[in-house]
C-alpha cells in the first residue's frame, strides 16, 4: 500500500479506514486525491457494468439450458411413441422377440440419450456456480 504523501514509513497509515486514508490524502495532496477518487468512481462503475454483463450472460446460459433439457424431453417421449408404434406393429405380424429386443433397446436409448443430456447439462450449471463462486471470493 502507498503511503500518504509526506508519511513516513511504519506509521499507523496501513491500520487507517480507508475514508481516513482519502481525508488525510484529501488534506495534504487535494489534487491528487482529486484525480484518485475519479479514478475509483469510474473503477467502481466499470466493475458493476461487468457484473451486470456477467449476471445477464448466466440468466441466458441457464435459459438455453433450460430450453435444451425440455427439447431433450419432448424428444425422447417422441422416440418412444415411434418405438411403441413399431413394436405393436412387429407384434401384430407375430414376431415376438425380435419385438421385445427393439424394446428394450429402443427405451434403453432413449433413456440413456436423456440421461446424458441431463447430465451434460447439470455439469454446465455446476460449471457456472462454481464459475460464480470463485469470482466472488475474489480468485
Amino acid at each position: 500500500m502507498t503511503a500518504a504523501p509526506g508519511s513516513p514509513k511504519g506509521t499507523a497509515w496501513e491500520t487507517l479506514a480507508p475514508w481516513e486514508k482519502a481525508a488525510e490524502w484529501h488534506a495534504k495532496a487535494p489534487h491528487i486525491a482529486d484525480e484518485v477518487m475519479a479514478l475509483a468512481r469510474e473503477q467502481a462503475c466499470h466493475q458493476r457494468q461487468l457484473e451486470l454483463d456477467h449476471a445477464r450472460h448466466q440468466r441466458v446460459l441457464s435459459t438455453r439450458i433450460w430450453i435444451t433439457q425440455l427439447i431433450t424431453l419432448g424428444l425422447s417421449i417422441v422416440n418412444m411413441v415411434v418405438i411403441a408404434i413399431l413394436a405393436w406393429h412387429s407384434i401384430d405380424t407375430g414376431n415376438f422377440v425380435p419385438t421385445l429386443t427393439m424394446l428394450g433397446a429402443g427405451a434403453g436409448l432413449t433413456a440413456g440419450t436423456y440421461g446424458v443430456s441431463r447430465s451434460i447439462a447439470g455439469r454446465g450449471l455446476s460449471a457456472l456456480d462454481t464459475k460464480e463462486d470463485r469470482q466472488g471470493t475474489g480468485a
